[in-house]
């Protein structure tokens, strides 16, 4: 019982020291005889505080960018989506536009030329340099034969040739360009005559449509008569000489009146007059492909 009553009063007296001590720093602080000792200890722990300060609110900012942008990041998921469908819904519509775009070039070349096409795809060009040849994706199972005419057109052009078929597999085929140097294809400049005695009058001057890449240009045509008049800017089409002999060869499939190109240039060859020829384009440049394979 003393031990419990001494430690009961040793309590009171610690209570009653601790209240006095109080009382004392109260009365000093009121008197401003403690401001130098509280202005040292706030400089000493003011740069602590900010430093946890800023601890806290970057970690309230970082669970708050994870657990609290949940719904935005649902919100622009969404958006993706459907940016994604609409961008998969154009390109199917312009898929649709470009076959509908094909299939009204086709039935405009039967109307207009009597051409039965085969439309086809370029699958690979040439490797070698030293050929100007083109892969594609049709083949005898589509009625193709060596010697047919291959046509295209890029940019409003009229539909020129570009080709004949080369060699042909079932399912494949190459075609041999005609600015290729082993190309040569009977031609025709239709030319608007301005003569005096002949004004108005179409002449047809004809001679040999000659490929000419690999000796730094695209096409010439020679052979021409030295009387035959035509000028720059003139068009050049299939003469078909060899189909109106009834020729059995594969330059007898290449019908007349095909557009080939542009004389862009005339002079004398020996006996003869020579024109270099512009195509309307860069055979090299086409993805589509119609293979004349009769006509009506």
């Amino acid at each position: 019982m003393l031990s419990r009553s001494g430690n009961a009063q040793r309590a009171t007296k610690l209570i009653v020291w601790l209240a006095c001590f109080v009382v004392v720093l109260l009365l000093l602080d009121q008197q401003g005889i403690l401001t130098p000792v509280t202005d040292s200890t706030a400089r000493v722990l003011t740069p602590v505080t900010r430093t946890l300060t800023n601890i806290r609110l970057a970690i309230s900012d970082t669970f708050g960018g994870i657990f609290g942008s949940s719904q935005a990041a649902q919100d622009l998921a969404a958006l993706q989506e459907r940016v994604t469908e609409l961008e998969n819904e154009n390109v199917q519509l312009r898929s649709a536009a470009a076959e509908n775009t094909t299939l009204r070039r086709t039935a405009g070349m039967r109307e207009r030329y009597g051409w039965r096409t085969v439309i086809g795809n370029v699958v690979s060009r040439s490797a070698d340099a030293g050929n100007r040849v083109i892969s594609i994706d049709r083949g005898t199972v589509d009625g193709l034969a060596v010697g047919m005419p291959v046509v295209s057109h890029v940019n409003g052009s009229p539909d020129a040739l570009i080709g004949l078929v080369d060699t042909v597999s079932q399912h494949n085929a190459t075609v041999l360009l005609i600015t290729d140097a082993r190309s040569v294809v009977s031609g025709q400049v239709l030319s608007q005559v301005t003569s005096e005695q002949e004004s108005g009058s179409i002449s047809q001057p004809m001679g040999d449509v000659l490929g000419q890449w690999q000796l730094g240009s695209r096409l010439i045509m020679r052979h021409i008569d030295r009387d035959a008049k035509f000028s720059v800017g003139d068009d050049v089409l299939t003469a078909g000489i060899s189909k109106a002999l009834a020729f059995d060869a594969p330059a007898a499939r290449i019908p007349p009146d095909v557009p080939i190109g542009r004389v862009s240039a005339i002079r004398p060859d020996g006996h003869g007059q020579q024109a270099d020829i512009e195509p309307y384009f860069d055979p090299d440049v086409v993805r589509t492909v119609w293979i004349i394979v009769g006509e009506d």
